[in-house]
């Protein structure tokens, strides 16, 4: 092989979820994939390309193995009279025509040493009669001798050495597929489910390959049943008929029913649902005097005051939708998205106008000064509707180039979206639900407006609420139905609170919004006991509006991340390659959400809006995807496993490294409570930083945990620098703050 650092690829290595567990000494499996009824259509295949039937089998097998990585450089590795040669996993091959052609000239050399890889996650293709090592599957017997090809097997080797006779002594792969004119003959030491998945694969590859040599190479060729499965049957929400009302239309038909409940509890005072409705009536008459209307966008920028919601709701009265301030963000950023949206029309306070001005044609209301001139106007509803396709409201969130991206995101998805936590959250009491989160942080939606399609009380905590305090102020509220949040602040709250708080606290807590550990959902429970507060997760970005999918957890999963959930009704979520086709159950690939949640695009942005929302090819017509850019894999009971960012897979040396693996690792030490990696450095030269929170009462020593990590990961894995840390630090929205982590360096 060529050393590390050369020009090219590296090998092929089998899914992570498809191999055996370290540690295990699994017994390989065999599975035939008989080709003979397809002689007729491959010989004519391997005649149009001017070559032999090995070649359109060793065709049919790399495109079997490119549908199983993702689309980075790889080799195949082929085993001839010379040893073993390595032949590129061609992906980009439109044609059965064109593919054989490509893989016949498709030989080149390999970056990275014999052992980045190891031989117990590759896989290697043989052609003959009679290949060394190899089952010919006649009689599934082993042969050892030298045999037609001149070469030998030695299972379990870790390496690759000459013998007599210039054959090539070839250790354990994880993987052998032998080809014959008869079969294909494969041995692996695989879950059987996986070796029967694989070895479909392939027949279903030779025979669209047998049926047109001029048809699509570049479809995915999965087992009809799996096909189902993650296209649909896993894929898919229920549907649900859930009419054309908005949210608005039903919080006011909300408070048509329950006039004298309490809607909000804030600063000791409460709000009843008909003072809500008048007061937001007043306020719409006021926008709407000022040129408020549809798909027109008003800025808010309030704290959680009692003006909030009637603030809220009077703009979807008025027709138009909302831009939500965080008056706690820098001046600049709140200026640059008022004037980047458009808005003609502000509502907010005097003590925010500082911040906001100088303001370019908008008008501003100020609700503190004007509050006797809003109060004097009729409490009756504006005699106008709402499109569910008018937009809800406009949330900024931040972009790659360093300016922040508004995200259109319409009613009918919102209210998709808020009747399913009305039914999954709300209805699990009738305590409502506590607002802590930025206004311009969606995750705090459904605490906002799912209490009020349920007739429960909202609790607008103080604001601003130090964390250190957020404890105490839910422990006084409870019991809730719901609370949502961060996995930060349950990890937090998980400390914060005794075991009696935890137990009585709400219906249900939900960590959304960022990666959610096995280990903070287990300790969750533990502390809550039987009958306590259980947690669920929620998984969705701003794009698809707020969250489109879940699940309640009854106990914690062996995967280290909790999975993504089922999707929630009239939306999908697929596991896609780059093309848009599905890839096979254990394989990694982009997350792709359709349905009614999917947002309308970027504002003013339409060549990223083109980019990343795409033309749904299993949707309806007219139809679109979201790409989100997170990585998943499908588990074998049907759950999604979350993999990370695709822009937090770096590379090093050439490999890709997924930082959450390595994060696994390290809590597995006992001396190591919690862990964050991270890739510092410039891209030419990255390297990988650990910041560690020691187990109390030991301090971090960084040669053991560098000695613990290189025994169960490869060297490009490594962290070249190990920082103890008191706490993870969080943003303001509870994600983990990766820039105050690299100031530590």
């Amino acid at each position: 092989m060529t050393p590390a650092g050369a020009s090219g690829a590296t090998v092929f290595a089998l899914p992570t979820a498809w191999r055996p567990a370290p540690g295990s000494d699994p017994v390989p499996e065999t599975a035939v994939v008989e080709h003979a009824d397809l002689a007729d259509g491959l010989g004519a295949l391997a005649g149009i390309c001017g070559t032999d039937l090995p070649t359109v089998l060793l065709a049919a097998h790399i495109k079997v193995l490119g549908m199983l990585g993702e689309a980075d450089e790889r080799c195949a590795e082929v085993a001839d009279g010379a040893g073993v040669r390595h032949v590129t996993v061609v992906r980009a091959a439109a044609t059965w025509q064109e593919l054989v052609l490509r893989v016949a000239k498709a030989e080149r050399p390999v970056a990275g040493s014999a052992d980045e890889v190891t031989y117990g996650e590759r896989a290697l293709f043989t052609a003959g009669a009679e290949a060394g090592g190899e089952r010919d599957g006649s009689d599934g017997s082993e042969r050892s001798g030298s045999g037609g090809s001149g070469e030998r097997s030695v299972s379990g080797g870790s390496g690759e050495r000459s013998v007599s006779g210039g054959s090539v002594e070839r250790p354990g792969y994880g993987l052998r597929v032998h080809a014959d004119e008869r079969r294909l003959t494969l041995t692996a030491a695989l879950d059987p489910p996986y070796l029967a998945r694989l070895a479909s694969m392939h027949r279903e590859v030779l025979r669209a390959m047998a049926a047109d040599p001029g048809g699509d190479a570049l479809a995915a060729r999965l087992d009809p049943d799996e096909r189902r499965a993650v296209l649909g049957d896993w894929s898919t929400g229920p549907r649900l008929d859930r009419g054309a009302g908005t949210v608005v239309e039903r919080i006011v038909a909300q408070a048509a029913a329950t006039p004298d409940a309490t809607a909000v509890k804030v600063a000791g005072t409460g709000i009843t649902y008909r003072e809500l409705d008048e007061r937001a009536n007043r306020i719409a008459r006021r926008l709407a005097g000022l040129g408020a209307r549809p798909d027109a966008l008003v800025g808010v920028c309030l704290r959680r005051t009692a003006d909030l919601l009637p603030a809220l709701l009077g703009v979807w009265k008025s027709g138009a939708g909302y831009l939500p301030l965080d008056p706690a963000l820098p001046a600049e950023r709140l200026r640059h998205m008022i004037d980047a949206a458009g808005c003609e029309l502000v509502l907010t306070e005097s003590a925010h106008l500082p911040a906001l001005e100088p303001l370019s044609g908008a008008d501003v209301v100020l609700l503190d000064r004007e509050r006797e001139s809003i109060e004097a106007l009729p409490a009756t509803p504006l005699d106008r509707t709402t499109d569910p396709r008018s937009l809800a409201y406009v949330i900024y969130t931040s972009g790659s180039t360093g300016n922040p991206k508004g995200v259109m995101v319409e009613h009918a998805g919102l209210a998709n979206y808020l009747l399913w936590t009305a039914e999954t959250y709300a209805a699990r009491g009738t305590g409502g639900s506590p607002v802590f989160s930025s206004i311009s942080f969606d995750l705090g939606m459904p605490s906002l407006f799912a209490p009020l399609l349920t007739g429960q009380p909202v609790h607008l905590l103080p604001d601003p609420l130090d964390t250190a305090d957020l404890g105490d102020e839910l422990a006084a509220g409870a019991p809730y139905s719901f609370i949502k949040m961060t996995p930060g602040h349950l990890d937090l709250l998980s400390y914060d609170l005794t075991p009696d708080e935890i137990h009585s606290l709400a219906g249900l807590v939900i960590a959304a919004g960022d990666a959610f550990t096995s280990e903070l959902a287990r300790r969750w429970l533990e502390f809550a006991g039987p009958g306590g507060t259980p947690v669920a997760t929620e998984y969705g970005p701003t794009e698809i509006t707020v969250g489109n999918s879940g699940e309640t957890l009854t106990e914690p999963p062996a995967t280290e991340l909790i999975p993504l959930g089922a999707p929630i009704p009239n939306t999908t979520m697929y596991v896609l390659t780059d093309r848009l086709e599905p890839v096979p159950v254990g394989v990694p690939g982009e997350v792709y959400i359709g349905g009614t949640g999917v947002a309308r695009g970027y504002l003013d942005r339409p060549g990223l809006t083109a980019e990343r929302f795409l033309p749904d090819p299993y949707g309806a017509p007219g139809s679109c995807l979201y790409r989100t850019g997170d990585r998943a894999r499908w588990r074998a009971d049907g759950s999604l496993e979350f993999l990370g960012r695709v822009d937090h897979q770096v590379k090093i040396r050439g490999f890709r490294v997924e930082l959450g693996e390595i994060q696994a690792r390290l809590r597995d030490h006992a001396d190591v409570a919690e862990a964050v990696v991270i890739a510092v450095g410039p891209v030419r030269s990255r390297s990988l930083a650990a910041y560690v929170i020691p187990a109390e009462g030991t301090p971090m020593d960084a040669t053991g945990l560098r000695e613990h990590l290189a025994a169960v990961l490869p060297a490009y894995m490594l962290p070249a620098h190990f920082v103890a840390i008191d706490q993870v630090p969080l943003t303001t929205n509870g994600k983990v703050d990766t820039r105050v982590l690299q100031g530590l360096l």
